[in-house]
């Protein structure tokens, strides 16, 4: 675990390091693919009233939109890159930004004294590392145990299974191997692969 936090810290900032404060520095190909996959959170939940921890949340874009769309949001966002972390409290000062890493936290109480409504993970699961699945798996349970109600989560992959390339940094999941995977957590679980051809969203219920 150590190993893919520093690839990972790695990748990220010589990103950072050529594009800053920008959707570049976070993978995403345009700013607006990544508000593609906010959409599919702001379809299925309402975020009134409800506590959220958003992980891997860069500058905390999502944050910012959850707390002028939706009242009274208690909005916590945490990342692994200190660089993000920093930019995010200049560009939303309003937010709760934080640098941890979630394999770490043993659950929500013992780490803010609060319980999370609503887990959020978009773009966090889609490095191409060594034991893919045995890595999605760990941290799909994880994140599940970090709420009481819902994690909703994104990944690049679909049905059938995309062939991956071995020297990419990105890895392309079978969504149903995934979804068969959450439903062994939790029976209570939605799949959506309908915005995009190689990208699908699990919403799993305690």
């Amino acid at each position: 675990m150590y190993q893919l936090k520093m690839k990972s810290l790695n990748i990220y900032q010589a990103k950072f390091k050529k594009f800053g404060s920008n959707h570049k520095s976070l993978l995403w190909k345009t700013k607006g693919a990544a508000h593609q996959r906010f959409r599919e959170f702001w379809k299925e939940i309402d975020f009134n009233n409800k506590k959220v921890l958003d992980i891997g949340c860069g500058f905390g874009e999502m944050g910012n939109f959850l707390v002028k769309r939706y009242k009274n949001v208690t909005y916590k966002g945490v990342d692994i890159m200190p660089e993000f972390i920093e930019s995010g409290k200049k560009l939303y000062p309003q937010l709760d930004l934080e640098i941890h890493d979630f394999h770490e936290l043993t659950n929500t109480v013992s780490y803010s004294g609060i319980m999370y409504d609503i887990v959020l993970a978009s773009g966090v699961l889609n490095s191409n590392i060594p034991n893919n699945m045995d890595y999605r798996e760990k941290s799909i349970k994880k994140m599940f145990e970090l709420t009481n109600n819902c994690l909703a989560f994104n990944m690049l992959g679909s049905h059938p299974q995309p062939k991956n390339d071995e020297d990419s940094n990105v890895w392309y999941a079978d969504s149903l191997e995934i979804i068969e995977y959450c439903m062994s957590l939790s029976q209570r679980v939605i799949l959506r692969a309908n915005y995009h051809p190689k990208d699908f969203t699990i919403f799993m219920y305690v």
